[in-house]
């Protein structure tokens, strides 16, 4: 055909070759594998609520491969040396901006899918903590509000020289938080091991990272004496801010075919 022999034919070709290639990513990047990097703070904060374990930690993601990455759930599980699992998956991240009221704690916010574009990264102070069956939820709902108005009505009764002290709930309000607390919390001193496992929309595993920690003596003291508050409602229907009340865990991390042997164990069916 003569319009292949017309030179401003293939100049056109070549052209517009270039403007598509000229939009796409480079081929080095496009034979690039999907790729996430997980990040996680040295320490962490163990505490309970009314004996249900969870932890606030920094959690990192980076995508460094050559495609977009979407993770649709954070999965976390912690396993003493005896097998005994305790399933913590990441449920809320720590809003930035500050309580509108001054001494509460930052508002939290739901986790959702995460979408990251090569060399993108998303990074916040996540919760991980297990969601209650819904007859536990009903229980400690109940508690909750029972013991709300308990020290409400006692503190409307106080005199004006006893603006400053305390109300405390009934003993047998008070029982029963303990009751709930000890039927829930059963860490022991020891080692464990931390898995956490980045999952895509299809719950396929991205990645994973694995530390290990120990748990001592004072540490599982200072968890189990949150109940001491318990009295004034503090870790009951509001926050019990006390440090003194959490354990500060060190982690260690774990080779990464280790941390995926260890994930493929500890979700098996």
């Amino acid at each position: 055909m003569a319009v292949l022999k017309d030179p401003t034919f293939w100049a056109t070709v070549i052209a517009l070759l270039a403007l598509i290639l000229s939009q796409l990513p480079p081929i080095a990047q496009l034979l690039k594998r999907r790729q996430l990097l997980i990040i996680v703070s040295e320490q962490l904060a163990l505490y309970h609520y009314l004996g249900n374990i969870q932890f606030l930690a920094f959690l990192g993601l980076h995508n460094t491969g050559g495609r977009d990455v979407t993770i649709g759930r954070i999965d976390c599980v912690i396993a003493d040396e005896d097998g005994h699992r305790w399933p913590v998956p990441a449920q809320t991240y720590l809003s930035r901006q500050p309580s509108a009221v001054a001494g509460q704690a930052a508002p939290e916010l739901f986790m959702d899918w995460i979408s990251l574009k090569p060399g993108g990264h998303w990074g916040e102070t996540v919760h991980f903590f297990k969601v209650w069956s819904v007859q536990d939820e009903q229980n400690a709902a109940s508690l909750t509000s029972r013991m709300r108005a308990d020290i409400n009505a006692k503190l409307a009764l106080r005199k004006p020289d006893e603006a400053k002290k305390p109300a405390e709930a009934d003993d047998a309000l008070v029982k029963e938080a303990t009751e709930l607390f000890e039927k829930k919390f059963n860490l022991t001193k020891g080692n464990y091991r931390l898995v956490i496992a980045a999952l895509s929309e299809k719950k396929e595993p991205l990645t994973v990272r694995g530390f290990d920690f120990t748990l001592f003596d004072h540490q599982i003291q200072a968890l189990r004496s949150a109940t001491e508050d318990y009295k004034v409602g503090a870790g009951v229907y509001y926050p019990n801010l006390d440090p003194s009340r959490q354990a500060v865990i060190r982690l260690r991390p774990l080779q990464d075919v280790e941390a995926r042997k260890q994930y493929a164990a500890r979700t098996a069916a």
